[in-house]
């Protein structure tokens, strides 16, 4: 019987959502294990469903449900699939934690599949822009998808590349799942023209905390000190950066709330189109 902790979280929102799902991917898991289910063939059918994704992608990304003039399913129809994708890539690590199937070659698979899984979500909207020349500023919005994919590429290279000196390096805000849960709710409400915009101009400032947070630490490490702490609290007018907060805090969710507040009631694609 697989034991579920329950971590401490002092917001509403994750003490209520965030254990409820942690609770359903043990069940999942065990169920999965139980049917001798290994956790590289989860990782790589995570990958093929965000193939199947990128194409409905590529045909009608940035297309709304029932909305006119860019009227499909297919974006709708690709998030359904990127939600099973994501629902591998949750899956994949509990079945090697709980079957105790942990290897050096899995990890590496899992953070290496990542990366061609986001290249595939990108490049597969930026098709659908360059496709579409009635789209006005297609062009830009082709050219946001590169540097959205770009960003979420230098993300996990400075993580990857720091954690070979220093022990951890996951902070800044925009992490994959929370570049995934922005592309969703893009691709839900139609608006993948401002999710664009999101993911091409605010992931550069975690890159940024990244490089400065590793850079201390190395300096720190050079001179015998002890490792700074990820989230230390913050003091002063810094209380205020409430993006800097770690996730299952208040700060935190404010922040996302704000931001699918920003991405559901702005449609930048439309107000182009006056």
């Amino acid at each position: 019987m697989t034991t579920i902790k329950n971590a401490r979280r002092s917001a509403l929102f994750s003490r209520f959502f965030g254990s409820n799902v942690a609770w359903l991917r043990e069940v999942v898991a065990a169920a999965l294990i139980k049917g001798g289910v290994k956790p590289n063939t989860l990782t790589f059918l995570g990958l093929f469903f965000t193939l199947i994704a990128a194409v409905f992608l590529a045909r009608g990304a940035g297309d709304k449900i029932a909305a006119a003039p860019y009227h499909s399913w297919f974006g709708f129809v690709a998030a359904l699939f990127l939600i099973l994708a994501s629902a591998c890539d949750i899956l994949d690590g509990a079945v090697a934690r709980n079957a105790k199937q942990i290897t050096r070659l899995g990890g590496f698979l899992d953070s290496t599949l990542d990366r061609f899984a986001d290249g595939l979500i990108f490049i597969g909207i930026m098709i659908y822009y360059i496709r579409r020349p009635d789209i006005p500023y297609h062009r830009l919005f082709a050219a946001l998808g590169m540097v959205a994919l770009v960003n979420a590429q230098m993300i996990s290279y400075v993580k990857a590349r720091a954690e070979n000196i220093i022990d951890n390096c996951t902070v800044g805000y925009w992490q994959r799942s929370e570049r995934i849960a922005a592309v969703l709710l893009g691709l839900f409400s139609g608006h993948i023209a401002t999710v664009l915009c999101v993911l091409a101009v605010l992931p550069p400032f975690t890159v940024l905390r990244r490089i400065i947070y590793t850079s201390q630490q190395i300096k720190r490490l050079d001179n015998n000190q002890p490792p700074l702490q990820p989230y230390p609290p913050l003091q002063g007018l810094k209380r205020l950066a409430l993006w800097r907060y770690r996730r299952d805090t208040w700060q935190y969710e404010l922040i996302a709330a704000l931001l699918i507040a920003f991405i559901l009631l702005l449609d930048i694609q439309k107000l182009l189109d006056r």
